[in-house]
Parts: structure tokens; C-alpha cells; sequence
């Protein structure tokens, strides 16, 4: 296990503790699906039904926190990637669909309108 994912395994375990110590007694388990934005070292959260409005007032507040994401019983770390992830299950299916499906092997068509490709380069 790398020290990446210790501590991301850390951080996690952490914020499942303040979720029940904390955020469960305050407003219970039913959260209709509501998204929770919570800092995993001081326990403050933000709650809304769109994930976009509850990360913007978290970062208004504290710009620096340690970022979580709870949906639905499911922790997701507040980095980057897990960013990408909760807007990924955010967006509808028809949404998901559009993107495109050859976005490695075309990012320079869909970035700056080069002609598409069938191949790699190395694939010559």
C-alpha cells in the first residue's frame, strides 16, 4: 500500500467516524440524496442537493479542508478524481452517452479540430 493510499484510507476512516459521531445525531440517517461536502479533520460539513452548490459553500468557508464527499451512504475523497467521479454519477445517462468514446485516441480532434483518427500513431 503506498503512502498515497494510506493516507487516503486514513482520511476516509475518519470522515465515516465524524459522519456517525457528528452528522448522523444532527440530521439522521435519511438524506433523501442529498450530497454532504465534509472537512474529515474538523467534522464541518455542508449539505445541499446539488453537489456543485454544497463543494462552493465548503470552499467559501474553508478553502483548505481535507474534502470528503457522503452520497447514499458512499465516501468519496474530495481530491480531483474523486471530483470527476461524484460529477460523473451527478450527469444523466443520456449525458454520460454523448461523450465521446475515442477520447484518447482523438483528444487532438475534440481539443483543437485536427482530423479524427482510426489508429495510434504507433500503430503505423
Amino acid at each position: 500500500m503506498t503512502e498515497y493510499t494510506k493516507r487516503e484510507a486514513e482520511i476516509i476512516g475518519r470522515a465515516k467516524r465524524m459522519y456517525r459521531e457528528r452528522i448522523v445525531p444532527e440530521l439522521g440517517d435519511a438524506l433523501n440524496g442529498q450530497w454532504i461536502v465534509m472537512d474529515a479533520i474538523t467534522g464541518d460539513y455542508e449539505i445541499d442537493e446539488d453537489v456543485v452548490v454544497a463543494v462552493e459553500s465548503m470552499r467559501r468557508r474553508m478553502p483548505n479542508c481535507e474534502r470528503v464527499f457522503v452520497h447514499d451512504g458512499e465516501f468519496i475523497p474530495g481530491h480531483l478524481g474523486g471530483l470527476g467521479q461524484v460529477l460523473w454519477q451527478t450527469m444523466s445517462q443520456e449525458s454520460r452517452d454523448s461523450f465521446p468514446h475515442d477520447g484518447s485516441l482523438n483528444l487532438d480532434h475534440y481539443l483543437y479540430g485536427y482530423p479524427k483518427r482510426d489508429k495510434y500513431p504507433w500503430q503505423d
